[in-house]
C-alpha cells in the first residue's frame, strides 16, 4: 500500500490543508487504499505520481467537506479592501487538480472500469 505519511507530506506541501495529523491521516489512509487497489502489478508503489494522486483525492474530499459547511465566511471587507472566497471555485479547482493528478498517474494504474453502451447498426 502507498505510504500514508508520504501522502500527508504531499498534501501539506501542495495544498496546505487545515487540520492536525490525527484528522488528516484517516483521509490519507482511505486515499492510499483507493489508489493502491488500482496500481498495476509491475508499477512502483513509491512513484510520486501515485502519491500526488492520493494527495489530490484527499484535498478534493476536504474541499467537498468544507463546501457543505453552510456557516463558512465567504466575504470580508475592511475599508476599501474586500476579500471573497468562493467555496464553489475552490471545489472546482480541487476537482481539476484531482483529475490532472489522476491523468499523470494513469500509466501506473489498471483500467478496471467497465462501459456498457448500445451498439447501433
Amino acid at each position: 500500500m502507498i505510504d500514508c505519511w508520504r501522502i500527508l507530506n504531499a498534501l501539506r506541501e501542495y495544498y496546505s490543508p487545515a487540520g492536525t495529523d490525527e484528522e488528516l491521516i484517516p483521509l490519507c489512509t482511505s486515499a492510499a487504499k483507493e489508489i493502491s487497489a488500482r496500481v498495476k502489478k509491475n508499477a512502483d508503489i513509491t512513484d510520486i505520481r501515485l502519491i500526488n494522486a492520493a494527495a489530490a483525492i484527499v484535498n478534493y474530499r476536504l474541499c467537498m467537506r468544507n463546501l457543505s459547511a453552510a456557516d463558512s465566511v465567504t466575504s470580508f471587507k475592511a475599508g476599501d479592501v474586500t476579500v471573497s472566497i468562493s467555496p464553489n471555485a475552490a471545489a472546482e479547482r480541487a476537482e481539476k487538480e484531482k483529475s490532472e493528478a489522476m491523468l499523470a498517474a494513469l500509466p501506473l494504474l489498471r483500467d478496471d472500469e467497465f462501459v456498457f453502451r448500445q451498439v447501433s447498426v
